[in-house]
């Protein structure tokens, strides 16, 4: 990177599925000081054009193949809409890059850096790209600081180390993947099992043979592995968790899962503030089943109404979050930025909810409306 003119600061763009390669370019972003910006695989040319110039990405990795695509030469004829692109790299895994410099070049062509570069933790060390409630995606600032204190409460709170294997079934374009699939092991020391296309199979199959010990997802991936289960028994025994989250646990589900000897573990939070609050381990099924946590470490929680006044316990309104994990606002959007984040470093997150007396949370629906498309780009408020 550093050889192509790229410096600390500069935003480089990753559209990559679950792949190692997805770290190698990660780290590298991380040892010369700029900025990540990982993409969901399934984004196409209208959401990839407009991210990139928001962004004004200078650097872009693609697959040369991937689910019978080209993703890389997606973007290839769109290089005249893309003035602040310098420089696109076909990631060679699945096949040779025909039409652009290739990742495996690059590393061929080059030396590992020495040289330490300085960066303050106060510093942006990515953007995340999330559902818009405004029609378009929201380019999600977090510093080194926010990364860390972020995945450091995740793994205390769940008392995972260095001898857990991580199972991530998510994108790694999402902050599922992006922090808790890759950033938390690296920062513990732990083995992780990623995953490039989600299919029952492929996930039960690893989390057999790696003895993977923990899995985080959406309630969706339980489905998908209890009916699987039914059918094809397997030796889960080295699994201590799964964390779900997304949605309401449904009773049945729950229930299963413990028959099954799986504990199922509520946990909520968004891109921008991940996650901040998590059930613990020892707690009874009922609070998995009927609330989604309590503050992470370092964090606090707060019921609003309307306006913004703190509600007692048992009140519906609307959750806002406050602590190290939280965002520093949306890329150049400085109004979206003023609505979410008070001056006090609340973020309002939309969602509504009722804490009880002891702290735990229980989300209930969205203040706002948001349809969000499958490939989780497009939004409206009704």
């Amino acid at each position: 990177m550093l050889a192509k003119g790229i410096e600390s600061g500069d935003r480089i763009a990753f559209q990559l599925p679950g792949w190692c390669e997805f770290t190698v370019i990660y780290l590298a972003c991380l040892k010369i000081g700029a900025v990540s910006v990982p993409l969901l695989p399934s984004w196409r040319e209208a959401e990839l054009v407009w991210v990139l110039n928001k962004c004004q990405a200078k650097m872009f990795f693609a697959p040369t193949l991937f689910k019978q695509t080209r993703p890389v030469d997606l973007i290839l004829p769109l290089q005249n809409q893309l003035p602040q692109l310098q420089q696109i790299v076909g990631v060679d895994k699945l096949a040779p890059a025909t039409s652009a410099l290739s990742l495996s070049q690059i590393i061929a062509d080059n030396t590992p850096l020495t040289t330490a570069i300085t960066v303050h933790g106060d510093e942006l060390a990515a953007v995340l790209f999330t559902s818009g409630t405004e029609g378009l995606p929201k380019g999600v600032m977090l510093t080194h600081n926010n990364i860390l204190a972020s995945e450091r409460a995740y793994c205390a709170r769940l008392n995972l180390t260095w001898q857990d294997v991580f199972m991530m079934p998510a994108p790694l374009g999402h902050a599922t993947g992006f922090l808790h699939g890759v950033t938390a092991p690296f920062l513990i020391g732990a083995r992780s099992v990623l995953l490039d296309i989600f299919t029952p199979d492929a996930c039960l199959a690893l989390l057999e043979q790696q003895r993977c010990t923990c899995m985080l997802g959406a309630t969706p991936f339980v489905y998908d592995l209890l009916n699987l289960l039914e059918k094809q028994p397997a030796d889960l025994s080295a699994l201590r968790f799964f964390l779900c989250g997304g949605t309401t646990i449904p009773k049945k589900v729950a229930h299963e899962c413990q028959q099954r000897g799986i504990k199922l573990l509520s946990v909520y939070g968004s891109t921008e503030s991940s996650p901040h609050a998590v059930v613990n381990l020892d707690d009874p099924l009922s609070r998995f089943m009927h609330t989604d946590g309590y503050a992470a470490a370092g964090v606090e929680i707060k019921v609003v109404d309307d306006a913004r006044k703190t509600l007692p316990p048992g009140y519906e309104g609307e959750e806002a979050s406050r602590g190290p994990n939280v965002f520093m606002g949306y890329f150049d959007e400085p109004e979206l930025t003023a609505r979410a984040l008070d001056e006090e470093g609340w973020y309002y997150s939309g969602d509504l909810c009722r804490m009880d007396e002891a702290g735990y949370i229980k989300i209930t629906g969205r203040k706002k409306i948001l349809l969000s498309a499958a490939a989780k780009i497009l939004a409206a408020v009704k």
